[in-house]
């Protein structure tokens, strides 16, 4: 895996670099809310009641912009966020609290619309996620388990430099996951019968700060 990603930044860098008016590179801090509640905290507790106001997420994320013309191009992100989903009722009536830690990867259309030493961007494009425990199950990553989903997101610069911005980001991420529902028929279901259903999960929404960097 890790041969896998040294590849796609070495090669994502180069057609930048060859093709790119303006290329750029950034990190930022993350902080947000789980607006569906942690779906994967609620399948692995059972016997206990989601307190709904704690679903929140914090993380942190990488990225790289290419703008290919007038503004118009591909931005690509790593995005790790640690979820936090607290549950009413262990011993004594007390909060439990159930941590996963997720890796996004969106990749999405950008348009950066410049105005001065102030620009805006904003883009959409597929997401893939994935659960890790820490930060060492990024050798065993394939890409058979990641999850396929949406983001979308937007982004405002104020240039500190020529070169150096301060970001503000705004990004909402769900996962698209699909389920074979069975086929009823005047109130019997047919057997061996069902038809795919597509539904929306882990829809989060999170604010980030931080800085970019333009490189060319």
């Amino acid at each position: 895996m890790k041969k896998i990603i040294a590849f796609a930044i070495v090669a994502f860098s180069m057609v930048a670099s060859s093709f790119a008016l303006n290329l750029s590179i950034g990190a930022r801090g993350n902080a947000g809310l789980n607006l569906d509640v942690n779906q994967d905290a609620i399948q692995q507790v059972t016997g206990l009641t989601v307190d709904k106001d704690t679903a929140f997420d914090v993380g942190f994320g990488l990225y790289a912009n290419a703008a290919l013309l007038g503004g118009l191009g591909v931005q690509a992100e790593a995005n790790f966020v640690t979820s936090n989903t607290s549950f009413n009722g262990g011993n004594n009536g007390e909060k439990v609290d159930y941590e996963t830690m997720l890796l996004d990867v969106p990749l999405m259309v950008w348009l950066n619309l410049d105005l001065a030493n102030f620009v805006v961007g904003f883009g959409v494009g597929p997401n893939f996620s994935t659960r890790i425990n820490e930060m060492s199950d990024l050798k065993a990553l394939t890409k058979d388990v990641f999850k396929i989903g949406a983001a979308a997101g937007v982004d405002a610069k104020i240039f500190l430099t020529g070169n150096l911005a301060l970001v503000a980001s705004v990004r909402y991420i769900m996962d698209f996951t699909k389920t074979e529902v069975p086929i009823e028929f005047n109130g019997y279901t047919i057997e061996d019968a069902t038809y795919p259903k597509i539904d929306f999960q882990r829809k989060s929404l999170y604010g980030g700060i931080g800085l970019e960097y333009k490189i060319l």
